[in-house]
């Protein structure tokens, strides 16, 4: 059998991860999130500031989650501030804003909250974090039938940067191209599991195939792939949000039908940042998708929208071996030991990774970490 070819491409960068750390969800920590990130062809990723039971509200908590990223990430992360109505840290945001990537508003039920907001419930945080980050965007969970609303507080009202995170639903893409059109800075992002899973999964896999927002109809996820190889939503982001297998039983055992409230307990998310390149790939090799549009939406774009750059040196090496994920890797490559991507084929696995000047993986294998707190004109 012929070795499988190699392809180097422009290093990945994700907008969209949950490292977990510091909080009291121990299915991943920055240096295992990190190692994950780094197999799956990552140079960047930008960790959410929702940690259960420990929020990056405030600036001591931003400070202490960049002290572990410096002191024992595989590669650079940036970093989210954080704020929602009832978090009372409007004086934290200017202290903030310097540090971080960009700042991130739940107007929907999620992991920390389990209702849908107003989007004026958002406008003098808005307002605060445009005075103190003009050039540095907005990163939106919006909920099902508040999208528009929120495009007119930020990008309209306050003329901010917004980026409209892991859309799940081609009304809301539509929504955003209608915004663009009437001259609107505003981006948006799908995340794997959106375009490659369905509704259908949830039946069979339960709360291992649970997340906020949730998983679509089969048509709907087509037209959302759709979109995202055209290159009308912007961004591939994974949206990593590991829990132990254990916790995710546990959500099952107590709570079947998946119901979101206080009185129930609940599991939402799925690790996914090591195989979203090699899913991606398996498109590629299926005619649905080009290369050049991943390289697009996983680096180029990304880049753009949070004002980093890529030397271009920082790329990764890609072995284009063909695989079954559970096959290869049962146990997946996140620590939190599962993947709702077992079944799924996948082609690629990392054969060289150089980022920021050094070598990080050769030959398949760990050879070097660079744990760094990137920032916006940040060059890696």
């Amino acid at each position: 059998m012929a070795e499988p070819k190699t392809v180097t491409i422009p290093a990945a960068i994700d907008l969209h991860i949950h490292f977990r750390e510091p909080g009291t969800n121990k299915a991943e920590t920055i240096a295992s999130g990190s190692k994950a990130a780094l197999q799956g062809g990552y140079a960047l990723v930008c960790d959410m500031p929702n940690n259960p039971g420990n929020p990056t509200w405030t600036m001591e908590r931003l400070t202490q989650k960049q002290a572990i990223i410096k002191k024992t990430s595989h590669m650079p992360i940036a970093t989210y501030a954080g704020s929602q109505p009832e978090s009372d840290n409007l004086a934290e945001l200017a202290l903030m804003a310097p540090h971080s990537i960009g700042l991130k508003l739940y107007g929907a039920a999620t992991t920390g909250n389990a209702r849908d907001y107003q989007p004026d419930e958002f406008d003098a945080i808005v307002k605060t974090w445009h005075k103190a980050a003009p050039n540095k965007p907005i990163m939106l969970h919006s909920g099902k039938d508040n999208l528009w609303e929120f495009i007119e507080l930020i990008a309209n009202r306050h003329s901010h940067q917004l980026h409209v995170c892991h859309i799940n639903s081609p009304t809301d893409a539509e929504l955003v191209m209608k915004a663009r059109e009437k001259g609107a800075k505003v981006t948006c992002g799908v995340c794997p599991h959106h375009i490659l899973k369905s509704e259908k999964d949830e039946v069979t896999e339960g709360w291992f195939a649970r997340m906020q927002p949730a998983l679509v109809d089969e048509a709907s996820a087509a037209e959302l792939f759709r979109l995202f190889a055209e290159g009308q939503i912007d961004v591939l982001e994974t949206d990593h949000a590991p829990h132990l297998a254990a916790d995710k039983w546990a959500a099952e055992q107590e709570n079947p039908e998946g119901i979101h409230d206080p009185d129930h307990r609940t599991c939402f998310g799925v690790p996914g940042v090591e195989f979203a390149l090699p899913l991606l790939f398996y498109q590629m090799k299926r005619g649905r998708i080009s290369l050049e549009r991943i390289i697009d939406a996983t680096s180029k774009s990304p880049a753009e929208i949070i004002g980093i750059k890529l030397s271009s040196t920082t790329k990764v090496t890609w072995r284009l071996e063909e695989y079954r994920i559970g096959d290869k890797y049962p146990k997946g490559l996140s620590s939190s030991g599962w993947t709702p991507y077992m079944n799924n084929l996948a082609v690629g696995a990392v054969e060289k990774s150089f980022i920021g000047g050094k070598i990080l993986i050769e030959n398949g294998k760990f050879k070097a970490r660079l744990p760094q707190v990137a920032n916006s004109g940040s060059v890696i």
